[in-house]
């Protein structure tokens, strides 16, 4: 009898830690774990001012973000912002960061600190982008409309397509997520809170409207390539 009743303890035991480890994985508890590695990233020439998102993936303060936020057009030409800036999701100032370098035909670029903060940095985990499934969970978290860090649910629609877009061709992890102006830069993450994609861009359909609902991302593991 008592052998059955440590039985019984001991299966009630797992159920509870496994319906725990369920609720841990949710949306709320990844906002938490990776809100501290996304900031909102701004940037301007004088009065012109773009908004984005840029991920934190070392403790010296090296970013990685999109090409696109780097530059603006001007009577048919593209110029680069003078001034790139990020700030933490519980800041109201923004810091100063350079441009380290970037790839427009990738669309991606590395920002680092100018000077590191009085406070700890917490750099992302990176995941792999080449176990990504068709159907996965995952999360888009970034500076959607410019107000603040924010974070959205969706799954891999495709683990790999390739999108022709502003004349080059890019393989990108296409989900069905929502995402909005300013997310670009900002992060995709697994069901782990990694790192598996940068969130890149919204297409268009013939009438030039932008689709919604449907989000393509670098994978990460080509961005890291780069970056090394």
């Amino acid at each position: 009898m008592k052998k059955m009743i440590n039985l019984w303890l001991l299966m009630v035991l797992f159920t509870v830690s496994s319906c725990k480890a369920k609720q841990e994985n949710n949306a709320e508890s990844i906002f938490n774990d990776v809100k501290d590695s996304i900031v909102e990233l701004k940037a301007n020439t004088g009065d012109l001012i773009s908004y984005g998102s840029a991920v934190l993936i070392k403790k010296d303060g090296t970013f990685i973000s999109n090409a696109h936020l780097l530059r603006y057009k001007s009577a048919g030409v593209y110029k680069d912002f003078e001034n790139i800036e990020i700030r933490f999701n519980f800041e109201t100032k923004y810091r100063k960061v350079n441009v380290i370098k970037h790839d427009e035909k990738l669309d991606a670029s590395v920002l680092k600190l100018e000077s590191l903060p009085d406070f700890s940095l917490n750099a992302i985990n990176i995941g792999d982008s080449s176990l990504i499934k068709t159907g996965e969970k995952v999360y888009a978290v970034g500076n959607g409309l410019n107000h603040g860090i924010s974070i959205s649910e969706g799954i891999v629609s495709l683990s790999k397509v390739d999108i022709i877009y502003d004349n080059y061709s890019r393989e990108l992890i296409q989900c069905d997520i929502q995402i909005n102006e300013g997310n670009s830069g900002g992060a995709l993450v697994d069901n782990e809170s990694k790192l598996i994609g940068i969130t890149t861009l919204r297409l268009k359909d013939d009438l030039g409207q932008v689709i919604y609902g449907m989000a393509y991302c670098l994978p990460i593991n080509i961005v890291i390539d780069y970056f090394k």
